[in-house]
């Protein structure tokens, strides 16, 4: 099974994901990090270092090779890279992550539950000149979308809510359009699209909403619930 968690900066995909990973593990499940893993080695793991976890976790843009230099390079605050270049470096990223394991991974029959994905760049990426269809054409894109999600939870949240929340965030500082207030409303709006929606439910992704204007332990509760019925289908 594979889900993606996606939503604005600041709506509560972190609150969502965190608590599916205590739950889980109280479950006495094998779980691995992909983040974690990126971050303390700075690579991709081996599909043989991961295959024997029964819920990987995973995260876009990746936090090594091309998606180091995302994070790093070509969103941080005062960059200028042009559209294309961006949209072309998150499907690099995605090309490789989706070929070296999450395909893989999935044809061994494991969980992947990711931190945002394709939905990300045919949200946002669609918000600038690039038409949507050369977006979905992109290598990357193409096979994140060949293998779509099983199950696409949105968090929603108010863009006011949202913008509020990144304000007072300093662990986490992106490029500034990330937190401008009219692109966080034209981005819940094209979240909330039912033609963005049928990108994936055309496809066979069933898409959920999970309110991120609820108190944390609330929205906490709602979301491990929604994961128990996920994976009792």
């Amino acid at each position: 099974m594979f889900i993606i968690v996606d939503g604005l900066d600041g709506s509560g995909k972190s609150t969502v994901i965190e608590s599916w990973k205590d739950y889980l593990k109280k479950e006495g499940n094998g779980i691995f990090d992909l983040r974690a893993y990126w971050k303390e080695h700075g690579r991709s793991p081996e599909l043989a270092e991961i295959k024997a976890y029964d819920f990987i976790f995973s995260a876009e843009p990746s936090y090594s090779g091309v998606g180091k230099v995302i994070r790093e390079e070509l969103i941080k605050n005062g960059s200028r890279y042009p559209e294309f270049a961006l949209a072309e470096a998150y499907s690099l990223d995605r090309l490789i992550l989706y070929t070296k394991l999450l395909i893989p991974l999935l044809k061994l029959g494991r969980c992947i539950i990711q931190d945002r994905g394709v939905s990300t760049s045919l949200s946002y990426q669609a918000l600038g000149k690039i038409p949507i269809k050369t977006l979905a054409a992109l290598p990357g894109n193409a096979l994140a979308l060949k293998y779509r999600p099983d199950h696409l939870i949105l968090a929603t949240v108010k863009p006011e809510t949202a913008l509020e929340r990144l304000e007072k965030r300093h662990d986490k500082r992106d490029n500034v359009i990330f937190e401008q207030l009219a692109f966080q409303k034209r981005a819940a709006k094209r979240f909330a699209s039912a033609s963005y929606q049928k990108l994936f439910s055309a496809r066979g992704t069933r898409v959920h909403e999970l309110s991120g204007e609820l108190p944390s332990a609330i929205m906490k509760e709602q979301a491990i619930a929604l994961l128990q019925t996920i994976l009792k289908k």
